[in-house]
């Protein structure tokens, strides 16, 4: 291990190394390019014409120069040693790709989420643990919204997004939202077909019902899977877990969408190796998905009948 850490660190120079010579070209360009346009006209103009040419530049350094495959090379082995290492030790029959993830298309048939103009997924994981086969990815969701003048981006959706199967056939959709897990899709409008239609579910446990929103297309289905104990075990994960989230059973599949207002287990290349800050990081991804799958329950009879 401390030899994969001296090389990796070995790489991180490298890399960190090509993106600030990058940059300080970058910013050469246009400083000397400003200079020049600025004794024949306006700083103003000088500037917006200087500062493109220069991010220009940038961008053509990054790809051509080797910063874009030193930064790739380091990713790559850094993702190798803290994050596929220890899931594969954790798991079994792992399948692991850092760059992939999600498709849209996969999160918008669930009917769970509202969906913006941006998508970037990634850290697809894909294993089972106690017979329960599992996948997780990083996932970001975004709606840019342009008005001529001004510009702003609302993030709708920033955390892990789990799908979990399991050998019980459900014939009704379930959403249970913490109150404060926003964005979500309730297919509860005028224009949602009747038999897709979601609408909101009372449970008897008062204390459920202002920590929880239920909406299902089935009150018999949702009394069944939302048990006295389940919902016990839900309320504990709003204590425990590391921000807002949802549960949806959709097409026989758990889909749990945890918004953690952050990407996981990823690391800046300007800053040096420290393993343990980064090995708890990842030991508390995997004990998501254990403390998921052990906490509800996934692998016992009813979730196997």
């Amino acid at each position: 291990m401390d030899h994969d850490i001296q090389k990796l660190e070995v790489l991180r120079r490298k890399a960190s190394a090509s993106i600030v010579s990058t940059i300080a070209a970058a910013i050469f360009i246009a400083y000397i390019l400003l200079l020049i346009l600025s004794t024949s006209g306006s700083l103003f103009m000088a500037l917006f014409i200087a500062a493109p040419i220069g991010l220009v530049f940038g961008f053509l350094f990054y790809k051509l120069f080797g910063c874009k495959k030193s930064l790739a090379t380091y990713r790559a082995f850094f993702k190798s040693i803290f994050v596929e290492a220890p899931f594969r030790n954790a798991f079994e029959e792992l399948t692991y790709h850092s760059d992939e993830g999600f498709s849209q298309e996969l999160i918008k048939n669930t009917g769970l989420m509202c969906l913006g103009n941006i998508y970037n997924t990634n850290d697809y994981i894909q294993g089972t643990y106690h017979n329960v086969k599992f996948e997780r990815a990083d996932v970001k969701i975004q709606q840019h919204v342009s008005t001529g003048k001004t510009s702003y981006t609302v993030t709708y959706f920033n955390g892990r997004w789990l799908i979990l199967d399991f050998n019980k056939e459900f014939h009704f959709d379930l959403q249970i939202l913490k109150k404060d897990f926003y964005n979500s899709k309730k297919k509860g409008t005028f224009f949602t077909n009747d038999e897709e239609r979601r609408h909101r579910i009372e449970l008897e446990d008062v204390e459920f019902n202002e920590m929880f929103h239920v909406f299902g297309q089935d009150d018999h289905e949702a009394f069944y899977i939302l048990t006295p104990q389940f919902m016990e075990i839900l309320k504990e994960m709003a204590s425990t877990l590391d921000g807002e989230f949802m549960l949806g059973f959709v097409d026989n599949r758990l889909h749990v969408a945890i918004n953690t207002g952050k990407d996981a287990m990823e690391h800046s290349v300007l800053s040096k190796v420290n393993s343990f800050p980064i090995e708890q990081e990842v030991q508390k991804e995997i004990n998501v998905i254990i403390n998921i799958i052990d906490g509800l329950d996934l692998d016992s009879d009813i979730f196997n009948n």
